[in-house]
């Protein structure tokens, strides 16, 4: 297993250096780090930066894992929900240029415009039509775990039965689910034959945590190793099951996000 990092691990750096892509990329170079997976979020001009970024990778050996997008389908008009199905949509010819077929993508929350059910119905029909169209171009939609319609395993597990195509798998991130109370490795047992790609992110259980689960436990991003996830047993799960695909870190603490990542991959690096 080589552990790929992604961008949004250094998202407060980003906000306060004002990092570019090549900038992350630069500091993945200097750090060792082989794979990455980058966001559409960070873009400041893709058409300008996306060549640069693909000559970078190429020249220093770099691996893009796979590349993410802020769709959110919880919207009050179909016009609305096309446009979040076309964020999606957008992402396929960036992701095929980074030499990745795997697209990291959401559901939407709950909003006060609709009800659960309704919620669901207009993320099932969205994530349908998107996945239809990954399918045919040989993508792969990978749902992460979040917020109140997909936070659970269960949530995912019936999102992706309900639109039944191989191109919508799941993105297994393992802090997530303790922001919807639920013991990660119990949503393993759910969602272990779904899992197409996976983020490593640990959370610990802290009185003035920044995230707060729905059961109003107070929780704050640790380093891998330090928090409330069984991160090892998690990783070996997965091993056992077969699993081949990219191992992302998502880092979230507090402090120093370049020291974060430094001792999350050293740990990583102790337990595969």
């Amino acid at each position: 297993m080589e552990l790929s990092l992604s961008m949004w691990s250094v998202h407060r750096t980003v906000r306060e250096k004002g990092w570019t892509v090549l900038d992350f990329l630069s500091f993945c170079k200097d750090e060792g780090i082989r794979q990455v997976e980058l966001l559409d979020v960070f873009w400041k001009d893709v058409k300008t930066e996306l060549p640069q970024a693909l000559a970078y990778v190429a020249e220093h050996g770099i691996k893009v894992t796979s590349y993410a997008v802020g769709n959110d389908f919880v919207k009050s008009t179909r016009e609305e929900r096309a446009k979040e199905e076309q964020v999606i949509t957008n992402a396929f010819p960036i992701a095929k240029a980074l030499g990745t077929s795997i697209i990291r993508v959401f559901s939407g929350n709950l909003s006060g415009i609709a009800s659960f059910e309704e919620a669901l119905d207009w993320i099932v029909d969205g994530l349908g039509s998107a996945a239809k169209k990954a399918e045919a171009e040989g993508l792969v939609l990978c749902l992460e775990n979040h917020g109140q319609l997909a936070g659970s395993g269960l949530q995912v597990q019936t999102i992706i039965d309900r639109v039944s195509s191989p191109s919508l798998r799941s993105t297994f991130d393992t802090g997530n689910f303790l922001l919807v109370d639920e013991n990660p490795s119990a949503a393993l047992d759910i969602l272990l034959p779904y899992v197409a790609h996976v983020h490593l992110k640990d959370f610990v259980r802290r009185e003035d945590g920044r995230y707060k689960s729905l059961g109003g436990k107070a929780f704050e991003g640790a380093n891998l190793g330090l928090g409330d996830v069984e991160v090892k047993s998690i990783l070996d799960r997965l091993a056992s099951h077969g699993y081949r695909g990219a191992i992302v870190l998502e880092y979230e603490g507090v402090g120093s996000e370049a020291d974060g990542i430094r001792a999350s991959f050293d740990y990583f690096a102790t337990i595969t």
